[in-house]
């Protein structure tokens, strides 16, 4: 839910916001981060096939719905079966048992999805393996049964006995598991021995030597003049006080009355958080930290029923109030806490809230400030930066990653702000601070195209064309990672291929409602 009436991350990373953040499910790009993870995945569901135990989920779903394909990868059904990577994944992931007990459904679909991905990967690179004629040979597939532990006994070596009590069908379905894995993991193995030429990690290296520092300041809303900001803080009292609350959020009316009525019956509040809330605060036990009074508005469905919030006395907790979201109750943590219109971060969220609500009245000063601040900067930076009430930032050692390579440390690594880093995404601007001698002042850049009220002026104050720490860090990260670049390809182009026709979504959502139904 976007508040509009609060300061985000980059314009103050110190305000925060009260809401009911839901999580929507999407497909994300794969990332190095995943592409590991499902290496992992695919291996340790094919390892672990000794030591299952149940998901209690798995108990609802019924024959035919472990049938449905979740997907096909060139025209073979994705599906749930027993001892496959997609089944073995899911009954070996301790934070799916977590998750459906607790009704935490965003990890449920997030442990559903990484099962899925790793069974589409492991299909693919499968039928590569078919294709280029690659089997495994019995004693082969025996000493990866043997290494696995299947048929280990207490002592945790091989036991006859335990062999011997399994039933003909079962050996079989082992065997033909480690059949399986072996050409999968052949085609693995041959995707990460490649080698990186010298020349090419030597011009990486080269790249990462030539590295730029800069300051650069902020021309946006606090450029509002500090006495007009102060007037209307006054004018608005009680607006811009500050207190410290934790919140329990619920999407249905029955949800949040159960969670109601634990609390009155002496439920710990952190217990009933774990229980019933939804949001994104309840890994933290409901605790959103101190924030503004006009913060919590566009959580409210009734404004008017901020006043019950503010009622309330430290350490109680308020009646089911409904949000956009669905329900919330708060409970008041610390003592209210009249702004102090002296700080500045606390003058900062005052215009922040006065140009979101009424942006004619600010546009005008920050157009003024952008003419006047940007002359003064060529001169002056400091004194430019000081007039429109803003702090100077220091980025340092950035190398020229216009590209986005995820071997350069560009802005994004060390822009803590962000404003820059958004503004140097376009290559033009990117070209110019790059390209200039050290002292080079810009004019007044905008941080982004849609945005006409934020703006950054920037300064050159170091160049370097051997900079060997960062070429060095560099080396090895290239040196390690590039060999996984035909993996992550290779996984990457398995999961938008036209050979994968996903049907994730739907047949999560009818698995989950099934089981749900089942359960009652």
């Amino acid at each position: 839910m976007a508040d509009k009436n609060v300061p985000s991350a980059e314009n103050n990373s110190k305000l925060k916001v009260v809401e009911s953040k839901q999580k929507t499910a999407k497909k994300e790009p794969m990332t190095f981060k995943k592409l590991i993870t499902i290496i992992i995945i695919v291996v340790l569901a094919m390892l672990m096939v000794g030591g299952i135990y149940y998901v209690v989920v798995m108990i609802a779903q019924s024959r035919a719905e472990k049938a449905n394909a979740w997907g096909t990868y060139d025209g073979e059904n994705i599906v749930i079966e027993n001892n496959n990577v997609f089944y073995n994944t899911l009954v070996n992931d301790s934070n799916l048992q977590t998750a459906y007990l607790n009704g935490d459904y965003n990890s449920m679909l997030s442990s559903y999805y990484n099962a899925y991905q790793a069974q589409v990967v492991f299909t693919a690179l499968s039928k590569e393996a078919k294709q280029a004629g690659i089997v495994a040979p019995q004693d082969l597939v025996n000493d990866l049964i043997l290494k696995a532990g299947v048929y280990n006994g207490e002592d945790g070596t091989f036991s006859e006995d335990v062999f011997n009590a399994s039933s003909e069908a079962e050996r079989v379905k082992v065997n033909n598991y480690y059949t399986a894995y072996y050409p999968y993991n052949t085609v693995l193995s041959d995707l990460q021995t490649t080698i990186v030429s010298k020349q090419e990690s030597d011009f990486v290296s080269e790249i990462a030597q030539k590295t730029s520092s800069f300051e650069y300041f902020v021309i946006n809303y606090n450029a509002y003049p500090n006495e007009l900001a102060v007037a209307y803080a006054n004018e608005n009292e009680g607006l811009f006080d500050r207190m410290s609350l934790s919140i329990l959020s619920a999407t249905t009316d029955d949800k949040i009355n159960q969670a109601y009525e634990a609390l009155k019956s002496g439920t710990e509040w952190a217990d009933a958080v774990s229980t019933y809330s939804e949001d994104s605060y309840a890994s933290a036990g409901g605790s959103v930290g101190t924030i503004a009074v006009f913060s919590l508005l566009t959580n409210l469905n009734d404004q008017a029923d901020v006043e019950k919030i503010k009622a309330l006395e430290v350490g109680s907790f308020s009646e089911p109030i409904a949000s956009p979201m669905g329900y919330s109750i708060y409970r008041l943590d610390s003592a209210i806490e009249k702004a102090d219109l002296t700080d500045n971060e606390v003058l900062s969220s005052v215009k922040y809230y006065i140009n979101q609500n009424n942006s004619e009245e600010v546009a005008p000063y920050i157009e003024t400030a952008v003419g006047l601040a940007t002359a003064q900067a060529q001169t002056d930076f400091d004194g430019a930066a000081n007039s429109v009430n803003a702090e100077i930032v220091s980025v340092n050692n950035v190398s020229n990653n216009v590209g986005q390579s995820q071997y350069l440390g560009g802005f994004d690594s060390y822009d803590s702000l962000g404003f820059l880093a958004s503004a140097a995404k376009d290559e033009a601007v990117s070209k110019e601070l790059f390209s200039a001698d050290e002292g080079y002042v810009t004019g007044a850049i905008p941080v982004t195209e849609s945005d006409s009220s934020t703006y950054i002026v920037a300064k050159v104050t170091e160049k370097q064309t051997e900079n060997t720490n960062n070429a060095y860090v560099t080396d090895m990260l290239y040196s390690y990672y590039a060999p996984l670049q035909p993996v992550y390809d290779r996984f990457y182009n398995v999961m938008n291929s036209s050979k994968h026709q996903e049907n994730f979504y739907t047949q999560f959502f009818s698995t989950l409602f099934s089981s749900s139904t089942s359960s009652t």
